[in-house]
């Protein structure tokens, strides 16, 4: 059990990575302005990959790349690039803060998903807190609304390639190199956009456009060092439900670099999901702390 400085140093650890998650983000933002997401995940992909080969060289991990061929992590790999890629276009038509929102319900998914796919068990209290997460969903999303746009459905598919994801996170080696899975998401990415290049027209890019792809790369990298070791720091049922200070942080980069806002309904409904998700991550913790009763002896 990690000390209580060891889980305070996974606390600022885990705030600093979402924060940096959700510079990214705004990165993206600001990148499909100037070109589609196929171009934004190609040319992002190609920086962050060789960015990861000098790092993994400095370490004298490259010999890891041997672990690439993994079926798990392929398979981890594919469904976070797809996941990016309808992300990343989402960014293109509504607002950050609502789309981190949208996407925090990936937690609740993903639990939902273990019912069904894995005939796991849980209470109705942790069933109320999924359907609460998909209301807080409805609240941001507002179908119906006159300010509703199609798009805001990208992040809604995403949140279930992430699941699928952290199934199959999960279940890679523990001798696979974190940074070696790092590396092939990011090939993935690069190659998720070359194939969008044959559906989508890119565009030819400035100086502007590449600095803000290089700071897409960078803070791509330096979110999952600094989220890897948040968990490998402190508990990871104390630091999980910090993941949830990513909302905020999305609101305010939405509303300083794009004066986007959220309005009444929107802000309830992310509170909403904030509060279903870090409920069901506290009940996790309380159950697997609960000890099994024991059984009396037969007579």
């Amino acid at each position: 059990m990690p000390s209580a400085h060891a889980n305070h140093r996974g606390i600022l650890l885990i705030l600093a990575g979402t924060a940096v998650f959700s510079a990214n983000d705004a990165c993206s933002k600001l990148a499909s302005e100037y070109m589609l997401a196929s171009q934004i995940m190609a040319v992002r992909g190609i920086m962050a990959a060789l960015m990861l080969a000098v790092i993994l060289g400095m370490r004298g991990q490259l010999t890891g790349v041997r672990h690439a061929a993994d079926r798990q992590v392929l398979l981890r790999s594919s469904a976070e690039a797809v996941s990016a890629f309808l992300y990343i276009t989402a960014l293109g038509y509504i607002g950050l803060a609502d789309a981190a929102a949208i996407m925090q319900v990936s937690p609740l998914v993903t639990m939902a998903a273990a019912v069904v796919l894995m005939g796991a068990r849980i209470g109705s209290a942790r069933w109320l807190a999924v359907i609460a997460g998909f209301l807080g969903v409805l609240l941001v999303v507002q179908p119906g609304a006159g300010t509703f746009q199609v798009a805001a459905l990208l992040p809604v598919a995403s949140t279930f390639l992430i699941s699928f994801r952290d199934f199959t996170t999960n279940r890679i080696a523990a001798h696979v190199p974190t940074l070696i899975v790092t590396l092939v998401t990011a090939c993935f990415g690069m190659l998720v956009g070359l194939v969008g290049s044959g559906f989508e027209s890119w565009q030819p890019l400035g100086l502007a456009a590449y600095a803000i792809l290089l700071c897409g790369a960078l803070t791509l990298i330096g979110g999952h060092m600094l989220v890897i070791a948040a968990f490998r720091a402190g508990d990871p049922a104390v630091v999980s439900p910090f993941r949830y200070a990513g909302v905020p942080f999305a609101v305010a980069y939405g509303a300083f670099i794009f004066g986007m806002r959220p309005d009444g309904l929107a802000l309830a409904g992310m509170a909403l999901i904030i509060a279903a998700g870090v409920y069901t991550v506290r009940n996790q913790r309380r159950e697997a702390l609960t000890p099994e009763p024991m059984l009396e002896p037969a007579e």
